[in-house]
């Protein structure tokens, strides 16, 4: 019977200073966090390292690359290259761990983007050619995730416009706390393309990271809508903190 894998997001640093042993003692898939910082303080030796410890151990992984003030659909262009420069590296980095999936923010921004928003959706679509080139090359695969772009509707011609190049990491609860439509209109118009679910709750107003069932997203309705059309996307709980970590682990194995 085919089930979806399940992992745990983690930044970095806490991987490797409190964490590495108990993730090897219990086996838990992983979904890396990485950042500028990262890049710049941990040597190529130093993250293949660990890549190296966890293929060793068989742990599956996924990489959230970093995306703290980049924006790949920037209408200056300086910002726009250093974006670029940026995500590049950071998925070479990423290729180390020969992950299963790579997770990448567009930049969209809804305060200071909306009114230039169908600008701004041609040049994220000039840099992603870029990454997802360079991302065939390196045979990892990237989905992008949606954070503050307003609705499916304007990241739907994303998706189109690299069809079966560019996968889907559905956010629910970044759809209910930023965007314009409910989380479950999300799902229905870009099923087709997820491969990924960041599972954390909240309770509408800021991005908590809370256990499922703590908030108000809709995950009962959206395991349901995957079950009945035999969608197994990968599970990535997103809590914030251990006690939810471990809830959302137990809820997400009992579903899936």
């Amino acid at each position: 019977m085919k089930k979806s894998l399940i992992f745990v997001s983690i930044p970095w640093e806490l991987l490797i200073n409190k964490y590495l042993s108990l993730i090897i003692q219990n086996r838990v898939n992983l979904e890396i966090a990485l950042s500028a910082e990262v890049l710049e303080n941990y040597s190529y030796l130093q993250i293949k390292k660990i890549a190296q410890i966890l293929k060793q151990e068989n742990i599956k992984v996924t990489i959230h690359l970093p995306f703290m003030d980049l924006s790949l659909g920037a209408l200056d262009s300086w910002i726009k290259e250093a974006s670029l420069r940026r995500t590049l590296w950071s998925i070479e980095i990423a290729s180390l761990f020969e992950p299963l999936n790579l997770v990448l923010h567009s930049g969209y921004h809804m305060d200071y983007h909306r009114e230039v928003k169908e600008k701004w959706r041609g040049n994220f679509i000039e840099s992603l050619d870029k990454i997802i080139n360079f991302a065939e090359d390196l045979k990892v695969c990237i989905s992008l995730e949606n954070v503050f772009e307003p609705t499916p509707e304007f990241i739907e011609p994303i998706f189109k416009n690299f069809t079966d190049k560019l996968f889907w990491c559905f956010d629910p609860a970044h759809a209910k706390v930023f965007s314009e439509t409910d989380e479950l209109l999300w799902l229905n118009r870009l099923y087709l393309y997820i491969k990924e679910i960041h599972c954390h709750d909240t309770f509408g107003e800021y991005d908590n990271h809370l256990a499922i069932g703590k908030g108000i997203v809709k995950f009962k309705e959206i395991f349901d809508f995957l079950q009945k059309r035999e969608i197994y996307p990968f599970l990535v709980s997103e809590a914030h903190n251990e006690e939810d970590t471990y809830k959302n682990m137990e809820i997400l194995t009992k579903v899936f």
